[in-house]
């Protein structure tokens, strides 16, 4: 069934099911229309209409009354879904935040543009965030003189030209990073800081109702991603009042921020109707992903949560209301996406979508008004990791796709084994695995990953580090073993993904190369000690192993008040020691794997001038022409690094050639093969091995990632 008018709370067997219907003519009553509203015609909509996304973080999909949440109240949410359509089967592109607004904000999966992990907070890379050569729904609207305003947490890159000025909004008062203080936050007024003084949440609905008030005679698009209920958990004591019926603390916490975030959708709700302008606007609510997992927080009832691929990480409270325009009291069950809301906001807009990329989304208004029949859909979800095999702390790939009633799901709990099947109409809670008795089912649902999987490219960056240990500093005999050094090369360069040059694997890399000389070099030849120092402090410290060179080795962690355990290393006159470290994703009490490789002159950098051909045939070969920056020392090997997945196992070919050109090929494959490759040096021979986790240590130098696709034996 398509959609459904909502039956009476009588009939239904579920229980917080029935509580969501009988709320919902309460909610009616709190929020009441104008009969004028009520009585638009669907033909005054159009071109002119106001759209409003507001986004919470972090809610569970049973943390709202329309869901059946019993102990905390959101009169104004339900109202969305009392006077318009609650979307049952609402998703995201993603188990969690920021890749899932990249998906939101462009209409397309983010996979499409390696946008697959949450940013490294690095204001001082230009690369690291939503790729500018994507377009944002506002950059969309910018033709239908819209203006536009984003107001609460950004989340999209920490750079100044990722900033939301800087990406087609006219507007912005919030936070760039993910996370802030409710009380006395940082913010940004466009590009000015400021100190809030009010709690988060209610200043973010403050700056709602002005940017509505101000812009109530033109066309205006409000972007309104509150941080709520998202870490840290703070509320002040007139919300904590609001529900003294929950005994557990934590979870009256929890209850109060959703409580000042539902008052804030009330706020909007009614400066857009004191202006007149409620039949006039289109207003999506959902939330950015599902619920972390605490025991305060209430995904019911569904199975999962937050940074899985479960209906628990990436099914969400979804309803959008568009007076005159939409039935009210209706519950739309077909799967509705995240993706869906630029496209169905640029039909609303009367604006076309940019036809040279693909858009995921449909526009769902004639759907949600019954007007259309409502097509099969398949939705496909993915959060890649390296795996076991992988740099320290990889975590396996998770994925997921839903095509109509059946959900095939590798979750998190269960990678190694294969994907479990469910039917989600019937079984909501993932809880009868399928697979085994409908084999078909399962093979029809992998081709449909595979094929869609081909058509993404590799993450530009993975996930935020958790090792925070920089600056690391090489802290030996050569520099006094001061552990404070800020000068080169005892200070490690850290870059972080995605670098100009690239950095393997889209991790973040720690550099340095130190040059041996009796006369003018960083350091003398000999037996040296050393200790990598982290931030400064004696707690941080690896050491008390001897240094292979032309290899890697694992570095012990040690933390004291002083100086502990420390390396040893031989370097010889005239040679270059360029030090390697893939930073871990793990926190920093652990193990540090540092290479060291040595050359007779500065280790070079390495570039793609070409491909031929641009688009092969089946079984036809590419070759790669490759560039360095000088002459490469006699160490040097130049590699080219490909694969068929992303890289979790390669396959590297030694280029060959002579002074700065050189070029290697890729084996002939089947048609619709996608390959990723990369250029890379080392002074190890490269070949044997497979592994991320192994050749992403050994890497001296690197290029960016490429891709290209074996085309399809006939085209027109």
């Amino acid at each position: 069934m398509k959609t459904t008018t909502l039956p009476s709370p009588d009939s239904i067997s579920c229980a917080p099911c029935r509580l969501a219907l009988l709320l919902i003519p309460l909610v009616l009553g709190c929020f009441a229309l104008s009969a004028t509203a009520q009585a638009v015609s669907p033909s005054s909509h159009g071109s002119g209409t106001n759209i409003v996304v507001i986004l919470a973080d972090d809610l569970g999909y049973g943390d709202v009354g329309f869901n059946g949440c019993p102990d905390i109240p959101t009169p104004n949410i339900d109202s969305l879904a009392a006077n318009g359509v609650l979307c049952t089967n609402g998703y995201v592109t993603h188990p969690f935040c920021s890749p899932s607004r990249a998906g939101l904000i462009t209409g397309r999966y983010q996979q499409r543009f390696g946008h697959e992990n949450q940013p490294t907070e690095d204001a001082s890379n230009p690369r690291l965030g939503l790729p500018m050569e994507e377009l944002l729904l506002p950059q969309i609207l910018k033709p239908a003189s819209y203006v536009c305003g984003a107001i609460g947490k950004w989340h999209l890159g920490a750079a100044l030209n990722f900033h939301p000025i800087q990406r087609g909004f006219d507007e912005f008062f919030g936070f760039i990073d993910a996370q802030s203080d409710y009380f006395n936050a940082h913010l940004l007024r466009d590009e000015t800081p400021v100190i809030e003084t009010e709690y988060l949440t209610d200043a973010f609905s403050r700056e709602a109702e002005s940017f509505i008030n101000r812009h109530a005679t033109e066309p205006f698009f409000l972007y309104l991603p509150y941080s709520a209920p998202h870490a840290p958990y703070e509320a002040p004591q007139k919300y904590l009042d609001r529900v003294p019926n929950i005994t557990d603390p934590d979870r009256r916490l929890y209850a109060a921020m959703v409580v000042a975030l539902d008052d804030g959708v009330g706020r909007v709700l009614q400066a857009l109707q004191a202006q007149n302008l409620l039949d006039k606007t289109l207003i999506f609510f959902l939330s950015d992903n599902g619920a972390p997992e605490r025991a305060f927080t209430r995904n019911y009832p569904l199975r999962g949560y937050k940074f899985d691929t479960l209906e628990g990480g990436i099914r969400v409270p979804f309803a959008v209301q568009w007076i005159g325009r939409l039935p009210a009291q209706v519950a739309y069950d077909e799967p509705v996406s995240s993706l869906d809301i630029v496209t169905t906001v640029a039909a609303a807009a009367g604006v076309p979508l940019p036809a040279d990329r693909v858009y995921d989304g449909l526009n769902v208004i004639p759907y949600l008004a019954g007007e259309q029949v409502s097509p099969k859909r398949t939705l496909f979800w993915r959060w890649f990791g390296f795996g076991p095999d992988g740099p320290s702390g990889s975590v396996d790939t998770i994925w997921a796709v839903r095509s109509g009633s059946l959900k095939l799901v590798t979750e998190r709990a269960a990678v190694g084994q294969p994907p479990a099947l469910y039917n989600l109409p019937n079984d909501i809670s993932e809880n009868e695995n399928l697979a085994a008795t409908r084999p078909g089912d399962v093979d029809s649902l992998t081709q449909l990953y595979a094929q869609w999987n081909s058509g993404t490219v590799p993450r530009l960056w993975q996930m935020r580090t958790d090792f925070q240990a920089e600056p690391l500093v090489l802290a030996g005999d050569w520099n006094g073993f001061n552990r404070d050094d800020s000068t080169l090369p005892w200070a490690v360069t850290r870059i972080t993904a995605p670098g100009v040059n690239g950095t393997p694997d889209g991790f973040n890399w720690l550099t340095s190369t130190v040059h041996v000389a009796m006369m003018g070099g960083d350091t003398t030849p000999g037996m040296h000690s050393f200790a990598v120092i982290g931030r400064g402090s004696y707690l941080n410290q690896w050491g008390g192993v001897t240094i292979n060179i032309d290899n890697s080795t694992s570095m012990p962690f040690f933390s004291g008040n002083s100086l502990g355990p420390t390396n040893t290393i031989s370097l010889e006159d005239g040679f270059y020691y360029s030090f390697r470290i893939v930073e871990p994703l793990l926190p920093l009490r652990a193990s540090l794997v540092l290479a060291v490789m040595k050359t007779s002159a500065p280790p070079v950098s390495v570039s793609r001038s070409g491909q031929t051909p641009a688009t092969p045939a089946p079984n036809e070969p590419v070759v790669v022409s490759i560039l360095t920056s000088q002459p490469k020392a006699v160490e040097e090997r130049i590699y080219l690094r490909w694969s068929t997945d992303f890289f979790i196992s390669s396959h590297l070919v030694e280029a060959v050639g002579s002074g700065m050109t050189y070029s290697a090929a890729i084996p002939a494959q089947p048609a619709r093969t996608l390959v990723v490759y990369s250029i890379v040096t080392s002074t190890t021979d490269l070949s044997p091995f497979v592994t991320s986790g192994t050749i992403d240590s050994l890497i001296l130098a690197t290029s960016d990632i490429f891709e290209t696709h074996w085309r399809n034996r006939h085209r027109n």
